[in-house]
């Protein structure tokens, strides 16, 4: 009788390890398509949206100011990182990396008007980034 168990178990025992590996990849593959707060909208995201802009700062969006350095160093907003918008077809893996390379993250641009913000949001929606808002100029805050 042991005999025609012990092979029965050992192949349950040798299964279970691939079950479990499966829907740890499964869970880890949902968890990277969830964003930081579970109220947030998904993508895409509306432009010109200072509140909802505020709301994904908040929840930890990377907020990207795409004006020049000098532009920047005269004032921005507290926690942007600063990539001039003619660097950044250049800079994509390093924005890649500010998301810790995961394209879900939101993310929100500004410069001084919106204008730059808003080609530099087409360049990142066509590198796969699909929770991108403009928030338009550094004007447009909310305080």
């Amino acid at each position: 009788m042991n005999a025609r168990i012990l092979p029965a178990a050992l192949a349950i025992a040798l299964l279970l390890p691939a079950c479990k590996h499966e829907q740890d990849t499964e869970a880890a593959a949902k968890a990277d398509t969830k964003l930081d707060a579970p109220d947030l909208p998904e993508g895409p995201y509306a432009d010109r949206d200072p509140a909802l802009a505020k709301q994904l700062v908040d929840a930890g969006a990377l907020l990207l100011d795409v004006r020049t350095p000098e532009e920047f160093a005269s004032g921005h907003v507290e926690g942007a990182i600063n990539i001039n918008h003619a660097d950044v077809p250049a800079r994509l893996d390093e924005i890649r990396e500010l998301v810790g390379g995961d394209v879900h993250k939101p993310v929100v641009v500004y410069c001084k008007s919106g204008r730059r913000a808003g080609i530099v949001k087409d360049q990142l929606v066509d590198a796969g980034f699909d929770r991108v808002t403009n928030l338009g100029g550094l004007n447009d805050w909310p305080d």
